[in-house]
């Protein structure tokens, strides 16, 4: 495992296509009769570009950091638990990623990090987030393996800031004894319509300190939200 888990821990956002196949098998956002609404439509592009964070949108102190591509794909031993187990993974398969952006605060090395992705349709940005509030509160404590070495992550919901058209919040603990540290990233999952946005806080040292989270992430669903109506 390499230092790139460092990343993984700040994206701490996503979910696989195997799992929400699965989960959509029985749902569909699509006109059927009278008085459903349509299907929502796919995020343009423009639209997610404008949902993503800049510096003055945050507090004093965040700039814009380089956001190194990570390759990390963990793989939970409770199979219940992968969809938080993706959540160290940059990838979000069957969707389409509109952007990133991943912040550092000055004088203490915090993460911020925002992505933003569009799924075809509402039935998989649903499932998307059904599956994550769903194993929070099955996987207290579990175990992740990749490349043949295991790391303990523990998981928690967090009440967070009810963005979008629905939104889960989760703490994320993660030991990793080959770097010999510890992190915990508070995360935010928010859909609106068809698109997602993945927000992740990481505060760093001894005692991190997690008070900016409810601001941070309201500030990013608030602008994720705007662009996608936009």
């Amino acid at each position: 495992m390499h230092i790139s888990i460092r990343r993984g821990a700040a994206v701490a956002l996503t979910a696989s296509a195997l799992f929400l196949t699965a989960a959509c098998g029985g749902s569909s956002d699509k006109v059927s009769g009278a008085g459903q609404k349509p299907a929502a439509a796919p995020l343009t592009e423009a639209q997610m570009k404008a949902g993503l964070l800049e510096v003055a949108d945050l507090p004093t102190g965040w700039k814009v950091e380089a956001a190194a591509p990570s390759e990390d794909k963990p793989k939970s031993e409770k199979p219940e638990c992968q969809p938080l187990a993706q959540l160290m993974s940059d990838e979000v398969e069957g969707a389409t990623e509109g952007g990133e952006r991943e912040f550092g605060r000055d004088g203490d090395s915090a993460i911020l990090a925002q992505q933003i992705f569009t799924y075809t349709d509402g039935a998989a940005a649903k499932a998307f987030v059904k599956s994550v509030g769903d194993a929070v509160g099955a996987c207290a404590t579990f175990t992740t393996v990749q490349d043949g070495e295991k790391m303990t992550v523990t998981a928690q919901k967090l009440t967070a800031p009810q963005v979008g058209e629905e939104a889960v919040g989760l703490r994320l603990g993660m030991d990793i004894p080959q770097l010999g540290m510890k992190l915990e990233s508070d995360v935010l999952v928010a859909r609106q319509g068809a698109g997602m946005m993945r927000l992740a806080y990481v505060p760093m040292g001894e005692k991190p300190d997690h008070s900016a989270f409810e601001d941070l992430a309201k500030r990013g669903g608030d602008k994720f939200v705007k662009g996608a109506q936009g």
